[in-house]
């Protein structure tokens, strides 16, 4: 390794120390179970993986048969020149988060990518773009009508439209790969309509067991303030072709109250790919509704 990528690494992980040890504050990003087949919205330096454009749709239905339930909508599309040894993509964010409130986030992603040795590539990654606040009082009902004249009550339509920047680094190889990330940088603190800065650190790898399978086990860390979460997950592939995995994810503050666990299953066929989650809720919190459903399609060309 030369003297320039010994610096760089330097400067990286004094720079990651450094977002580690800042203060941050409640509401959060969603951590989804398959967000690690794509990652730019969590990880900007998580593109350019193969030499083709993917395109990346996720969606969640959570509480599925309660009015208004929470939906996110997810959709990434990056691709990668190796003239540039560049990526550039685009990343957007929707989250109904209940009657007449909802947010938006897009980011245009670009990273670049440093031959290290023969056998391991460093991304590093930048975005930038908007979120988009929004909520509507009139799709509201109130049980009772003093609150109406309350001031706290909001009377009129809300919009709020913020600047927002990500940062992130990954390091891979063949068979494994590590990535750090700071979204929603500009955020000192959560809003009704933004969220607070979120640090990630995450890992995984690809490993065969046998002629036709191969295990992915793979670890999460997510932390804003006085919450932080991890995701315990492991997938078994079949002639990398059909997958099926746990995800278990407690939150570390009070696991014996919150966490979840989810199944999922999926197959890849060509250059599409399927798949699909079901979570369910463990602990003292077991009594919300677990009918909570991820569906992921996603085309390499």
């Amino acid at each position: 390794m030369n003297r320039l990528n010994r610096y760089i690494i330097t400067v990286i992980f004094s720079i990651s120390s450094l977002l580690f040890c800042c203060t941050l504050s409640a509401q959060q990003d969603l951590m989804m179970s398959q967000q690690l087949f794509s990652r730019i919205n969590v990880n900007p330096a998580g593109t350019g993986n193969n030499d083709k454009f993917d395109l990346f749709v996720l969606g969640r239905f959570q509480w599925v048969g309660v009015d208004n339930g929470p939906k996110t909508g997810l959709l990434n599309f990056s691709g990668y020149s190796e003239k540039l040894k560049s990526s550039l993509g685009l990343s957007v964010f929707h989250d109904h988060l209940g009657i007449g409130h909802s947010t938006t986030n897009a980011q245009i992603v670009y990273s670049y990518h440093l031959d290290l040795s023969e056998k391991y590539i460093l991304s590093m990654g930048i975005s930038g773009g908007v979120n988009f606040g929004y909520f509507n009082p009139s799709n509201n009902t109130m049980r009772d009508e003093v609150e109406y004249g309350m001031e706290t009550y909001v009377q009129d339509k809300t919009t709020e439209i913020t600047p927002d920047i990500n940062l992130g680094f990954e390091l891979t190889s063949k068979i494994w790969m590590v990535g750090i990330s700071c979204t929603h940088l500009l955020n000192d603190s959560s809003t009704t309509f933004k969220s607070g800065r979120h640090f990630y650190l995450y890992g995984r790898a690809l490993l065969p067991i046998s002629s036709h399978f191969d295990i992915a086990p793979a670890l999460s860390y997510m932390h804003k303030g006085k919450i932080n979460n991890i995701e315990v997950n492991a997938m078994l592939f079949y002639n990398k072709f059909i997958w099926g995995g746990v995800t278990w994810k407690p939150d570390l503050s009070n696991p014996a109250k919150m966490s979840l666990l989810a199944i999922t299953a999926g197959f890849e066929w060509n250059k599409y790919r399927i798949g699909y989650t079901y979570n369910m809720n463990l602990g003292r919190c077991n009594n919300l509704p677990s009918n909570t459903h991820d569906i992921l399609l996603s085309m390499q060309f």
